[in-house]
């Protein structure tokens, strides 16, 4: 059965990926956001378009979907991304992407952001404000964002997905190798990849299918 813990297991290193991506490159920058023109400024330098996800409310504890938030009067051309997941989740049983509100212990909105970008291949930035934050996604975000990550890069990536995640570790370790275009070769208690300029990466996993050790052979 489809589950959203199941789905964000399957797609949280690839989304987390992005996210370090996305600081690399605008690093300390302030944020500006136009609704009218449906773009996201960082600093003096670099302005992208956008989606809208959702909120987060500090004063509630509680997420609200932008699809959902009809009092604000949002542009409908910002809403097409978020109403995409809303269809996904009715057809897929995902009661997270269809309920317009819930409180953030359930799933907050980076746990939301970090799945819908590995649903979607997009980015998503956390905007902060008084009493809250806004989650969107950059539409068109420079191709290093969401390309194939550096094979020095994954053990990284990976430690901390388990680190910061209660997820399934051999779910979510599988789904980034393939996503990132390794070739496994998994086993019992262990599982060897290989990308195609000869690095390598083993995952050694405990009696309780947790990660153990990673250790990564980088071809120069």
């Amino acid at each position: 059965m489809l589950t959203f813990d199941r789905l964000f297991a399957e797609h949280v290193a690839t989304g987390l990926a992005r996210q370090m991506a996305l600081a690399d490159l605008i690093g300390e920058r302030d944020w500006q956001l136009d609704l009218g023109s449906g773009t996201v400024t960082f600093g003096d330098d670099l302005r992208y378009q956008i989606q809208l996800l959702g909120t987060e409310s500090h004063r509630d504890g509680s997420w609200l979907w932008a699809w959902a938030n009809e009092a604000s009067g949002l542009p409908p051309a910002l809403l097409q991304l978020c109403g995409w997941l809303r269809e996904y989740g009715h057809h897929h049983g995902i009661a997270e992407f269809t309920e317009p509100t819930f409180p953030l212990q359930r799933a907050d909105g980076h746990r939301l952001a970090l799945l819908a970008s590995g649903l979607t291949g997009r980015c998503y930035y956390r905007g902060p404000y008084p009493g809250g934050a806004a989650f969107l996604h950059l539409d068109d975000a420079p191709p290093q964002i969401t390309a194939p990550i550096r094979p020095e890069r994954t053990v990284t990536v990976l430690g901390q997905v388990i680190q910061g995640f209660p997820v399934d570790h051999r779910i979510a370790v599988e789904s980034f190798l393939r996503q990132q275009s390794w070739h496994l070769s998994p086993a019992p208690t262990s599982l060897t990849a290989h990308r195609s300029d000869g690095s390598t990466l083993r995952v050694d996993f405990d009696s309780l299918g947790r990660v153990s050790n990673m250790s990564t052979t980088v071809n120069p």
